[in-house]
């Protein structure tokens, strides 16, 4: 295959930049809120494990309609807080750098998937002055159904007019792996750890720990 053929396709938070998110009090305080109004998410120690943001929200949204009340933008507003504060002290490896100046090189096409909004990514892409590595940029207002959902990756497809065989997108989370299932896409595990794919049934193509490992892997694709 053809270097100016592929596509790649990055998850954001912990895969191209380093975060402070706190997902896990993120999630809780979201169902306090909405537990306030008369929807109960069960015990707060689960929720983190049992709730993705995008879960909850869809719950709220189906509450919303139900009972004519205005849950879901108190919410955004709580996420957008958890995410603003995480992203304080963020950073990015010099091997991100490295690796995204080889896929310009290289005539790669390299997109960005989030369940982050859309200001704060883009603001945290011109502060290390890498946006324009990036032929787009899909982030939740982008979007009716946030990953796991493959619909972002499929819009990022559509846009750039790619063909599926091509497109591989590296995340670092189970929802990522959902996502890329779903949507018929190749997956690659940018993670420390091995996620448990027969838990998350997800199929994991290649699992690398370091940009420069993904760098190898492509060259050799």
């Amino acid at each position: 295959m053809k270097h100016d053929e592929l596509a790649i396709i990055f998850d954001f938070d912990n895969t191209l930049i380093k975060s402070n998110i706190n997902f896990p009090a993120m999630k809780i305080s979201m169902a306090r809120a909405a537990k306030k109004h008369g929807l109960d998410f069960g015990k707060e120690e689960d929720i983190p494990h049992r709730y993705t943001a995008g879960n909850i929200i869809d719950q709220v949204e189906e509450f919303d309609r139900k009972n004519d009340t205005q849950l879901v933008p108190e919410l955004w507003d709580l996420v957008e807080k958890f995410e603003r504060l995480g992203m304080e002290n963020i950073s990015i490896d010099e091997d991100v750098l490295q690796m995204l100046e080889y896929l310009k090189k290289k005539g790669i096409s390299a997109s960005i998937l989030t369940n982050n909004a859309k200001k704060p990514t883009i603001e945290v892409l011109e502060r290390f002055n890498i946006s324009d590595y990036f032929d787009i940029v899909i982030a939740r207002e982008d979007v009716k159904k946030m990953k796991p959902d493959k619909e972002g990756l499929e819009v990022i497809v559509q846009k750039l007019k790619l063909n599926l065989d091509k497109v591989i997108f590296v995340g670092d989370s189970w929802v990522d792996g959902v996502a890329a299932v779903n949507a018929k896409i190749r997956f690659i595990l940018f993670n420390k750890k091995l996620l448990d794919s027969n838990k998350y049934n997800i199929k994991i193509w290649k699992h690398v720990q370091t940009m420069n490992e993904l760098v190898e892997l492509i060259d050799g694709v």
